[in-house]
């Protein structure tokens, strides 16, 4: 099944869209979305967790720390992915 992403539309960081949407508004962080018109379904985490993984922003860390902190990434905690951050 195909998904629609309408132009100009932003997908959040994290978010999740269902099979067949059709997304015509942006999209939160770590928010899910499905239907047609896609609708907000709920959001991932609550608003002082999206708030840590955006400011821990894993997607903007060096190649080479990415990889060796794959796992973290994968299926750690936040507190464990914020422990794993590089140094600014």
């Amino acid at each position: 099944m195909v998904t629609t992403v309408m132009p100009g539309v932003r997908i959040g960081h994290g978010a999740i869209i269902g099979t067949g949407a059709v997304v015509t508004r942006d999209v939160p962080d770590y928010g899910i979305v499905a239907g047609n018109p896609a609708r907000l379904v709920r959001t991932r985490y609550d608003d002082r967790d999206i708030a840590r993984l955006l400011a821990v922003a894993w997607w903007d860390w060096p190649v080479e720390h990415i990889t060796e902190r794959v796992r973290t990434i994968m299926s750690g905690s936040i507190a464990e992915l914020e422990a794993a951050a590089p140094a600014v």
